[in-house]
């Protein structure tokens, strides 16, 4: 009589794992470890007569590494030293940090369209622009954690420029493509320890002990011996750590004297109403400049300003007067501070802002002349007259 074959074991269903634990452990960990230096901060600074280009990605990389990155370069002569990001919304910790090293130029770089990162691209173009002047820098450092910059790192390795990458969760591609890596933290807490060993008491009798062993003869075996001794105590020497003297106690304070209960205060005369406060004035205001207005004040906004681009238009002396101004400070074509306009007008036609139409930003009047191109650099407001 034949047997009956066993019954084969169920398959588990597709799409499920036999062993949900290890599946969930195979999960990569959401924020990446720090990634350790590939080099030593020596290594990464022997370099004599290099001039060094700075680029900072502020998007991922906090301004709190700023003392450590001065520190790293000292006196070594610096190209260019520019931080991108966006510094008007959560970035605006930058500019304070960024007024402690001259040198360094915010680069205010918004994203006007969401999923792509303007700063990035703005970073990369510069890093080009440098590399293609007149003096390049021999050494560029990217401060940053973003592996999208490893093409343009692979281009100036080709160009002969030697490249030191600095952040904390760098990318592997970007760190393998540099020539140096340093992770920002450590790098920190070695100059640290570094300044701290510079000013440890031991270091300087250590090199002292040295300085009388060279001096003191070999004969001299008593010598020798005490010099042994103290340098077998030089690693037990305590001095910030040591104990206070206990002090004494001070003379016993007498009680206070019981205070007399104050007399009651005069009730105060009722105060007589406030005058209500004047509106602010917002002649000259341009709807352009007041983003949360309603359809309706838009509108009348933009009549406003049309009213006084026309009034501008009929008062030929002050576009006549703006044109001689911007003339006479530099060539046609060439940018200049929206101030500095103002202030020699002031200066050279006085009496101009008589029966002159208001305007609250005075690049809005060079707009509505019709002859001037206004730009925001940065936080600063440009201006050039038209070819």
């Amino acid at each position: 009589m034949p047997r009956p074959k066993p019954k084969k074991a169920a398959a588990p269903a597709r799409g499920r794992s036999a062993k949900p634990s290890a599946r969930r452990a195979a999960k990569p960990a959401r924020r990446q470890a720090d990634a350790a230096s590939t080099s030593t901060p020596e290594a990464a600074k022997a370099q004599p007569n290099q001039r060094i280009g700075v680029l900072i990605d502020a998007d991922n990389v906090s301004h709190q590494h700023l003392p450590t990155l001065r520190r790293f370069i000292g006196e070594t002569e610096i190209s260019a030293a520019r931080a991108y990001g966006d510094f008007n919304g959560r970035l605006s910790g930058w500019r304070a940090a960024a007024q402690e090293w001259v040198e360094l130029e915010l680069v205010d770089q918004r994203s006007y369209t969401p999923g792509k990162n303007a700063a990035d691209m703005r970073l990369t173009i510069d890093a080009v622009k440098l590399m293609a002047g007149p003096n390049p820098p021999t050494t560029l450092i990217f401060v940053t954690n973003d592996s999208d910059f490893t093409p343009v790192v692979e281009d100036a390795k080709r160009l002969g420029v030697r490249i030191i990458v600095m952040g904390e969760r760098t990318h592997k591609a970007l760190r393998s493509t540099a020539h140096h890596y340093l992770n920002l933290s450590e790098l920190r807490a070695r100059m640290d320890d570094e300044q701290a060993a510079k000013s440890d008491p031991r270091k300087a009798l250590a090199l002292l002990a040295q300085a009388l062993r060279a001096l003191v003869p070999k004969a001299n075996k008593e010598a020798t011996v005490l010099l042994d001794q103290f340098e077998q105590m030089l690693p037990e020497l305590r001095f910030a750590d040591a104990p206070r003297p206990a002090r004494e106690p001070g003379p016993r304070r007498e009680p206070r004297a019981e205070r007399a209960p104050r007399e009651p205060r005069p009730a105060r005369e009722p105060r007589a109403p406030r005058e209500a406060r004047p509106a602010p004035d917002n002649s000259g205001q341009d709807y352009r400049d007041r983003p949360n207005l309603s359809s309706a004040q838009q509108a009348q906004g933009k009549a406003e300003a049309d009213q006084r681009r026309a009034q501008l238009q009929q008062r030929q002396d002050i576009i006549d007067a703006l044109v001689d101004v911007a003339t006479g400070l530099a060539p046609e074509g060439e940018w200049l501070k929206v101030e500095v306009i103002k202030k020699f007008l002031l200066q050279e036609h006085p009496g101009l802002e008589a029966n002159a139409p208001r305007y609250a930003k005075f690049y809005r009047m060079l707009e509505d002349t019709g002859r001037f191109e206004v730009q925001l650099q940065g936080s600063t407001v440009m201006a050039r007259l038209k070819e």
